[in-house]
């Protein structure tokens, strides 16, 4: 049951989200298609789990490294040893986050002293409940790693917290990138971005306002951006890393549902270069993609592909839009319309 004040907060959280049009990136909208009732926890009622993903970090580091590096130290803080388990430090940022403001008036305060609160937060999300001993229990999170964590986002501000090995891996791979003929022809290195012959663009923001009868636009960041102007060629990059191989890479595009994201980035810098881009223009898209064994390759997506993805995209818009209009965030389209059967 909610009781009455969650239930007013709850509206009023909506109430504000749907106050404004609202912009989807490919997040939030392979949120809302997969699993529409976390879409309206996380991103209508904001409450949203910040699930340490190192994968995702390892992403943004190679990325500064190849795109970037410059500043490194205001940007990132290193930790000496490995970082802790993902659950680990999603344990110790909630401490951190739930008490940050007694954390920042006792500088002395340190993880043990917030038995309490971790055994509470692990039997919010159900771990270590195997281990009965409460002092065992807390003993999983509270460990020399966990700790050097906690001391580290005392100071860390707006850096984003790794650790060497990630360091180490991700300048290995960046330098596979920038030592690669191919690679920096792509992502142009070494072109001079004067925006009259070349532009190049990496981490470029972008969004849209609804088009058509839509309710709702889009947003995005772009990894990499290159516009070469002489040849009328708009070469768009995203960089992806893999768990598994190279070959089993187009998998992973619809198992994470990859194609739904360049389909957004093409309407975006579609929108971006309207008053540029005509018919003799040509827009490439690549996934630059590490695999497991730290094999490199850019998967072009052709015109035929990317054709039918942009196909695809208009049953996705439609289920968006049912999701948006009929406040109905129970269960994916499909399954909410009765459609599916075994």
């Amino acid at each position: 049951m909610i009781d009455t004040t969650e239930k007013v907060k709850n509206e009023l959280l909506e109430a504000e989200f749907y106050s404004k049009a609202y912009n989807f990136s490919y997040t939030s909208l392979n949120k809302l298609i997969t699993s529409p009732a976390s879409f309206y926890k996380e991103y209508i009622l904001k409450d949203r789990e910040d699930e340490f993903k190192k994968y995702l970090l390892e992403g943004t580091l190679i990325h500064f490294l190849i795109l970037d590096n410059v500043d490194f130290d205001s940007k990132f803080i290193i930790m000496p040893d490995n970082l802790p388990s993902a659950n680990s430090i999603g344990v110790v940022e909630r401490i951190f986050e739930e008490n940050s403001e007694k954390i920042s008036l006792d500088p002395v305060l340190q993880l043990v002293d917030f038995e309490d609160e971790i055994d509470d937060i692990l039997t919010d999300i159900g771990l270590h409940q195997n281990v009965k001993d409460k002092a065992k229990r807390i003993a999983k999170i509270v460990e020399p790693k966990a700790e050097e964590y906690f001391n580290i986002l005392r100071s860390k501000g707006r850096k984003t917290v790794i650790d060497s090995a990630l360091l180490d891996k991700c300048s290995r791979r960046a330098e596979v990138v920038k030592s690669n003929p191919e690679m920096r022809e792509l992502l142009g290195l070494d072109l001079v971005s004067d925006g009259k012959k070349y532009g190049v663009y990496n981490e470029l923001e972008l969004s849209m306002k609804p088009e058509k009868d839509m309710p709702f636009g889009y947003k995005g960041i772009l990894d990499n951006m290159v516009i070469d102007v002489v040849n009328k060629v708009v070469r768009i990059n995203d960089f992806k890393t893999t768990g598994k191989t190279l070959v089993d890479f187009n998998q992973s595009v619809e198992f994470w549902n990859y194609w739904l994201q360049s389909v957004i980035y093409i309407k975006l810098v579609k929108n971006y270069l309207g008053d540029i881009l005509d018919n003799s223009w040509k827009i490439e898209f690549r996934f630059i993609v590490f695999d497991k064994y730290d094999q490199l390759y850019a998967f072009p997506v052709t015109d035929i592909t990317m054709g039918d993805w942009e196909a695809r995209f208009i049953k996705i818009e439609q289920e968006a839009l049912y999701h948006y209009e009929s406040k109905d965030y129970t269960l994916p389209y499909d399954f909410a319309q009765g459609i599916v059967k075994l």
